[in-house]
């Protein structure tokens, strides 16, 4: 019988129907960690919360074990309300660790290390914490939040920054910003670039197939990002309205999560805005599709779109990277560190750029696989994907011994 590994990593649970980034980054990572050899891959503990989604949500099946979070270290609202009045009265005194009894279970199941994005454990909390911090947009880009929002992110990320063993930060770009937030956290600091993860499945299709399925045409710009206001969807609309008489053949298609918790209305401006120029034949909004259905429009595409404004590490970027296919990429520092083989750059805020970029693609690019890139990017996946599991295990070995 196989030898079980000697001790875990846990993980907290960050599935959130708002923010698809978190589920993609878990299921790459633990398909990383899944693909060591024995000797380095460790057990994966996923914690889960009494408001924790139950569903699967595209990486609880590589996980070994799923803990729930005792209810004590789960605050109830009259323990809440306590605290907040201690507080105004200037009479409390935060705990050395908010989670002991969780703290205590992870010892139980030998967890050596335990990676964590949003929750509170306190400076002392018994096991190692490797905190990420996706990225620092509220930082460059403060006109896309409001100063609440902006003075609870300030917090959380400088708990995280005094309180983790090790912070983790997806980019060089977010190393450097991380710098001027929080000088003090520059020697934990360790940069974790992920690699997105193609489902074998995905080559065994036929990608101009998904035309059909969703009634495209078959020559369409693929971009696939939620609709917030940072990732700049604006430019696009703005681009296709300069080349509307030119080239009235340009079709971009965008799937993604319509509504944007921090601007509500933003959806409904942008549908405004493609009706006053007359773009609703360029522009098919598909909405949310399921994932597999993303690299399928990825590789049927003649290239894909990301224009956004801000990023920590694209997943978008990223999966055209593991894929294979052209990128037609803004032209800000993480896409620049991200460095796809086949890329065409541009300035984000420069609708004119962009439109001379979309004709230069439909120009010169067919749909469909470019072969020689796909194979290309097929056969480096998984070494790429390897390193990406080993970088994390040495950050672990670093705070677990």
């Amino acid at each position: 019988m196989e030898s079980m590994p000697r001790w875990s990593v846990a993980f907290a649970d960050i599935a959130d129907w708002n923010w698809t980034a978190g589920t993609h980054y878990y299921r790459n990572l633990f398909t990383a960690l899944s693909s060591l050899d024995s000797a380095r891959r460790p057990r994966i503990a996923l914690i889960t919360w009494p408001w924790s989604r139950q569903s699967d949500d595209g990486y609880r099946s590589a996980v070994d074990e799923v803990l729930a979070a005792p209810e004590e270290d789960s605050p109830s609202f009259w323990r809440r309300q306590a605290v907040r009045l201690r507080k105004l009265a200037h009479i409390y005194r935060a705990p050395a660790t908010t989670r002991p009894h969780l703290a205590s279970l992870l010892h139980a199941r030998e967890v050596r290390a335990m990676f964590t994005c949003r929750d509170e454990y306190g400076p002392n909390f018994g096991v190692p914490l490797l905190g990420w911090l996706p990225d620092f947009q509220h930082i460059h880009l403060p006109e896309m939040f409001t100063q609440e929002e902006i003075r609870q992110r300030d917090q959380l990320y400088a708990r995280t920054s005094r309180n983790a063993t090790r912070v983790i930060v997806s980019s060089e770009d977010a190393r450097m910003d991380l710098e001027g937030f929080a000088p003090g956290a520059t020697e934990k600091a360790r940069v974790l670039h992920f690699v997105a993860q193609i489902p074998e499945k995905v080559y065994a299709t036929d990608p101009a197939q998904i035309s059909l399925r969703y009634h495209l045409p078959e020559r369409f710009i693929y971009l696939p990002n939620q609709f917030w206001r940072h990732k700049n969807h604006g430019v696009v609309i703005e681009a296709l309205g300069l080349m509307k008489s030119k080239r009235p053949d340009i079709m971009i298609v965008c799937t993604g999560n319509t509504h944007d918790n921090r601007n509500p209305p933003y959806f409904g401006q942008l549908l405004s805005r493609i009706a006053t120029l007359n773009l609703r034949d360029n522009l098919i909004l598909l909405g949310w599709v399921p994932h597999a259905d993303i690299f399928e429009l990825m590789r049927q595409s003649l290239a894909v779109l990301q224009p956004s404004l801000f990023e920590g590490w694209s997943t978008t970027v990223e999966e055209a990277k593991s894929l294979g296919k052209h990128a037609l990429l803004s032209d800000i520092a993480v896409h620049r560190e991200q460095d796809p083989s086949s890329v065409t750059f541009f300035n984000p805020r420069d609708p004119q750029a962009l439109a001379e970029c979309l004709v230069r693609v439909y120009d010169e690019r067919e749909p469909g696989p470019d072969n020689e890139l796909e194979d290309a990017a097929r056969r480096a996946l998984p070494e790429r994907t390897r390193e990406f599991g080993e970088r994390f295990m040495k950050i672990v070995t670093e705070v677990a011994g």
